[in-house]
């Protein structure tokens, strides 16, 4: 990851996108800068952070599958 990705337009998926980009490159900086074996709470710190980007991630997959008008789902990348 290189950078955020900014909203293009006021556009519900750029915007979700953009949200989603700007969690999972908080979330990488807060992991690669910490031990594997931390204290209790940094894990749990990445542990909330994780679930955020899943949250942000499946939120804009929503709104963009929704956009382009196919219902059908699709497996995850």
């Amino acid at each position: 990851m290189t950078g955020i990705r900014l909203a293009a337009s006021n556009d519900p998926v750029d915007a979700a996108w953009a949200a989603f980009d700007a969690a999972a490159i908080r979330f990488k900086r807060m992991y690669d800068r910490v031990e594997r074996l931390s204290i209790d709470h940094e894990r749990a710190a990445r542990m909330e952070a994780a679930q955020e980007v899943a949250r942000l991630w499946d939120e804009w997959r929503a709104l963009y599958l929704a956009a382009s008008g196919d219902d059908e789902p699709r497996p995850a990348a």
